[in-house]
């Protein structure tokens, strides 16, 4: 079946913040659950093996795992979320999900991740287990906040000083936020070993000069290069991902 999880969108989560600075009174918290994939409810129990050779002898005789050894493996019966089975994530959103909903928060039905309470002036969206909260008044914040603790360990910035990779500046007088990504593009350029330019070139590839004054401006000729290998188009796409999700929360002008 379908494993996949909504969240909310980084044009959300931009657009959330927007709102917190143009309605009086409104503040943004950010909050976070601890090991939110973890123990999750199964309602039908998957199976795996393990071979022995990778179980520690500790393990092997704490657990008393001797006697259950068949073929080199060790049978296990998952019967509650972990980290590596595919539908965890999506188990976890569904069991929060149905939590927030029976206390009266509900998910908006036309866009992903973002909820409000029936009453309450409060809103917040959601991407896997972060939560960034516009609330007007704390104790509609601590509202929230209590009904998470209810069934999660919960972790809290009053001060939103990041979410999801923004680091975030609030001044709610003058009603500005400040979106930035220090050290963002410095660190991707080492990571794919970019060198420095002798020029800097602030398009995506070379200038080619028109030849001024030429009545016939010819064509540029093909490009005759080998294709890419695999390692190589893996390079672009790593490198595409990385500058895209930056383009997108940052500078919409790449």
């Amino acid at each position: 079946g379908d494993v996949s999880t909504k969240t909310a969108g980084l044009a959300t989560a931009k657009i959330l913040f927007n709102s917190i600075i143009s309605t009086p009174g409104a503040k943004c918290m950010v909050a976070d659950i601890k090991d939110f994939y973890l123990n999750t409810p199964m309602g039908r129990y998957e199976y795996m093996k393990i071979p022995v050779d990778i179980i520690p002898a500790t393990i092997m005789e704490q657990y008393k795992l001797a006697d259950l050894v068949h073929n080199g493996f060790v049978y296990v019966e998952i019967r509650k979320g972990m980290y590596g089975l595919p539908q965890a994530g999506r188990l976890a959103n569904d069991a929060l999900v149905a939590h927030l909903a029976t206390n009266g928060y509900i998910q908006d039905a036309h866009t992903h991740g973002l909820f409000k309470h029936k009453t309450l002036p409060i809103a917040f969206c959601l991407v896997v287990d972060d939560f960034a909260v516009k609330y007007v008044g704390k104790k509609h914040a601590d509202h929230l906040l209590s009904v998470l603790r209810e069934k999660y360990t919960i972790s809290t910035d009053w001060e939103a000083k990041l979410y999801c990779g923004l680091t975030l500046k609030w001044d709610y007088r003058n009603r500005i936020v400040d979106l930035s990504m220090p050290g963002y593009v410095a660190e991707a350029l080492r990571r794919f070993l970019h060198p420095d330019p002798t020029r800097p070139q602030h398009l995506p590839h070379s200038w080619l000069k028109p030849n001024y004054g030429a009545r016939t401006q010819f064509a540029t000729p093909d490009d005759d290069s080998p294709p890419m290998d695999a390692a190589d188009t893996l390079r672009l796409q790593k490198v595409v991902g990385v500058f895209l999700y930056f383009g997108r929360a940052m500078d919409s002008t790449m």
